[in-house]
C-alpha cells in the first residue's frame, strides 16, 4: 500500500491480534502512514467502548483527516487568494 492510511486498533483486541496491524504498518510502502494502538480497548473501537474511549478514537480519526485535508487545500487556497488579488486589482482600475 502506498497511499496515506490510518490504522486504529484496540490493544486488548481478542478478535484480531494487534500484531497484524503492526505488520501492515511496517510492511506498507506508504510514506504517510499512522498506527494508533489504544491500550486496554477491544475490537469495536467506535461502538463497543465507553463513550470517552469512542470520542477519543473519533477525535484521532478526525484530526488525522483534518491534517491531510488542510495540507491538500493549502496550495489551492493560496492559488485562489493570488487569483482573487489579481482579479481585484485588474477590475479596480476600470
Amino acid at each position: 500500500m502506498s497511499l496515506p492510511f490510518l490504522i486504529v486498533h484496540g490493544g486488548a483486541d481478542k478478535v484480531t491480534d494487534p500484531s497484524v496491524s503492526e505488520l501492515l504498518y511496517q510492511s506498507a510502502a506508504s510514506q504517510d502512514k499512522t498506527l494508533k494502538l489504544y491500550p486496554g480497548m477491544w475490537h469495536a473501537l467506535t461502538s463497543g467502548e465507553s463513550p470517552n474511549n469512542i470520542r477519543t478514537v473519533f477525535q484521532d480519526i478526525i484530526a488525522w483527516l483534518d491534517h491531510r485535508s488542510t495540507e491538500e487545500l493549502l496550495p489551492e487556497l493560496e492559488q485562489k487568494a493570488r487569483h482573487d488579488h489579481q482579479h481585484h486589482h485588474q477590475h479596480a482600475g476600470k
